[in-house]
């Protein structure tokens, strides 16, 4: 019984400090959100955003909340995010679907949003990362309900004794 609950307790930690990645592409810009398990964005940390073959494409910081956001018009390319300490997150983006064949060549610069555009983009992006980290808190909540009838099970055998 002892054994059980020390390995959830070990199981349950080996992703406090996972860093996770989000990315989502919008009319020739590009939302990088970068988080640790416990939902705190990446702070300052290292965005490299390169092609297939490994040559920089852009090199940027997160900000305070662990957002970014470049505009890019190349189709597949990789964005790696290093938190240092040994926490690295490394996602390869194609965006042939995304990307209209005419728009292509002329998304960089040609556009001009409003802000009110750049806001909804940006909201668009958070409530997808809210969807991604609900995920994990469900995850959390099926190892405290582990925990509870775990408990109730000790309990009971106690009293029966």
């Amino acid at each position: 019984m002892r054994l059980l609950i020390i390995f959830f307790l070990l199981a349950s930690s080996l992703f406090a400090h996972k860093l996770s990645l989000f990315t989502d592409y919008e009319k020739g810009t590009l939302f990088i959100d970068a988080y640790f398990a416990n939902g705190n964005g990446c702070q300052n940390c290292e965005v490299k955003v390169k092609t297939l073959d490994g040559k920089i494409i852009k090199q940027l910081k997160t900000d305070t909340k662990g957002e970014a956001n470049i505009d890019i018009n190349k189709k597949k390319f990789v964005v790696i995010v290093n938190a240092w300490g040994g926490h690295i997150a490394r996602q390869e983006v194609s965006l042939d679907d995304k990307i209209p064949n005419n728009e292509s060549k002329t998304i960089e610069h040609s556009v001009q949003k409003s802000d009110l555009e750049k806001e909804n983009e940006k909201l668009r992006a958070k409530v997808k990362l809210l969807e991604q980290q609900l995920q994990y808190l469900n995850f959390a909540k099926i190892i405290f309900a582990i925990f509870i009838i775990i408990g109730i099970f000790y309990v009971l055998k106690r009293v029966k004794k």
